[in-house]
């Protein structure tokens, strides 16, 4: 089943020339999923999962991910950007630099579980090792445009996310408001290969390149937020499918039991996706209550299930569950 918005090519290009340079919620009715009630998972309080230090607040939550020994990492807009827990919940510590980062938007770790963070406000994607110590900064701190190795001139526009291929090759999906939609691919070295992508509703066109994936196929996985879809890739940026939804597809996780989870930003749910795209039911909706968005970004499941969600707006991580 897939469900296809009914916006048409004039609205959704209205909607994205509007956006302001940060995402704000959309001037729109939310839309739901429409899919049924995904069973088997319990909202529950992060407090159940996560031991927090005294008095701590999250700062606008946009990424998490869980590595080989079950500890947790969290990226979060506060003064110490990345928060580290065990595989108990234990808090460790709080790292990653001071006024460096002005709007940290994704985070990965690749094979090797180097630290990865995108910052759509100074338009650079950084890499860390397993301590936080930087090993390669991409882009130019504080500037924008476009990448281009004839004139040596190396800018993102507002990076968003990172993926990383068999091969060791890995793909940067950028553009947020503002930003140009591309994705851009370089080698495990960090030097350019090609990019792709340009603003639009057609195939192989893109209006916000919000989160990416990559499949053991080699298959790149495009959340295209404001056009409601998932677009998908080859490693040489070859147009291949599509799935349609009436919602914004705004994160995207691939588990490795071959199901892929979704969040759908402020329209407030979160997904179960099989790997032709079909809907295997959905939870959340938005609202401050347990369980409720104030926008679902991206997300992370651990080895028993439990999903946890980043929540950029409301600065909070959702918790749900595995019954």
């Amino acid at each position: 089943m897939r469900l296809v918005h009914p916006l048409t090519f004039c609205t959704v290009l209205a909607y994205c020339l509007s956006l302001p340079a940060l995402a704000q919620r959309p001037d729109r009715e939310l839309i739901p999923l429409n899919s049924y009630t995904l069973e088997g998972y319990t909202p529950v309080d992060v407090s159940e999962a996560l031991t927090l230090p005294d008095n701590f607040e999250f700062a606008r939550v946009s990424g998490i991910v869980i590595d080989s020994h079950k500890d947790m990492l969290i990226l979060h807009r506060g003064e110490d950007p990345l928060l580290k827990f065990d595989n108990e919940g234990n808090f460790l510590r709080a790292f990653g630099p001071r006024d460096t980062w002005t709007f940290s938007h994704g985070l990965r770790l690749d094979a090797d579980e180097n630290i990865w963070v995108t910052d759509i406000g100074t338009h650079v994607v950084v890499k860390m090792d397993r301590d936080g110590n930087p090993l390669m900064t991409l882009g130019t701190p504080g500037e924008n445009g476009v990448w281009d190795e004839r004139t040596g001139t190396h800018l993102f526009d507002q990076p968003n996310d990172i993926a990383f291929d068999s091969q060791g090759n890995f793909y940067i999906a950028q553009g947020h408001g503002r930003g140009e939609p591309r994705i851009l691919k370089f080698d495990a070295d960090g030097n350019f290969l090609m990019q792709w992508g340009s603003r639009g509703t057609g195939p192989g066109e893109l209006a916000v390149a919000h989160a990416i994936e990559i499949d053991s196929d080699d298959r790149l996985y495009v959340a295209d937020r404001e056009n409601f879809r998932v677009q998908i890739f080859d490693t040489n940026g070859t147009y291949i499918d599509e799935w349609n939804y009436n919602a914004m597809i705004c994160g995207l996780y691939l588990h490795d039991d071959g199901i892929m989870y979704m969040t759908s930003g402020f329209d407030g749910e979160w997904g179960k996706l099989d790997m032709e795209g079909n809907l295997l039911g959905t939870l959340g909706r938005p609202g401050d209550g347990l369980g409720e968005f104030g926008e679902g970004h991206y997300m992370a499941v651990d080895d028993a299930g439990d999903v946890y969600i980043a929540d950029a707006v409301s600065s909070r991580v959702h918790y749900f569950r595995k019954d």
